[in-house]
């Protein structure tokens, strides 16, 4: 299934900002939904993606290596995707496990030296989670 991601705006459909009640009204029930009162989020899985909500809002939706991810019509996964992110986006970051294109609210991880526990994963956010998704990237 493909995931067309529109920078900080929407994913498939799925508006960033966008309340829980109105994703659920639009898209029905999601296969589960787990809340973390620690952490103060709501997490709802959706066929390859979870979609993550602070505040009743939809904060970012995070979509596992069995989708096709797919930004600026770029398919994140495809052979030469990640040279080409970053020349369209100067404004990235780089670290052992994951990256972070701050111009496409995008962060993608086990593309990079190191693995991850999810094989791969992308990562599209809201504006104000960019500094969330940096700490990924400078995390070691």
């Amino acid at each position: 299934m493909k995931y067309i991601i529109e920078p900080y705006v929407s994913i498939n459909g799925f508006f960033l900002g966008e309340s829980q009640s109105n994703i659920k009204k639009k898209n029905g029930a999601p296969y589960i939904s787990k809340k973390d009162n620690i952490q103060g989020i709501v997490t709802e899985d959706r066929e390859g993606c979870e979609l993550v909500y602070e505040e009743k809002k939809l904060a970012y939706v995070s979509m596992n290596k069995h989708v096709h991810p797919v930004v600026v019509g770029i398919e994140i996964y495809a052979d030469g995707a990640i040279e080409a992110l970053k020349k369209l986006d100067p404004d990235h970051m780089v670290g052992p496990r994951y990256m972070i294109f701050r111009g496409l609210g995008v962060c993608i991880g086990g593309l990079s030296s190191k693995k991850i526990p999810e094989g791969r994963i992308v990562t599209a956010f809201a504006k104000h989670k960019v500094e969330f998704f940096e700490f990924f990237v400078t995390d070691y």
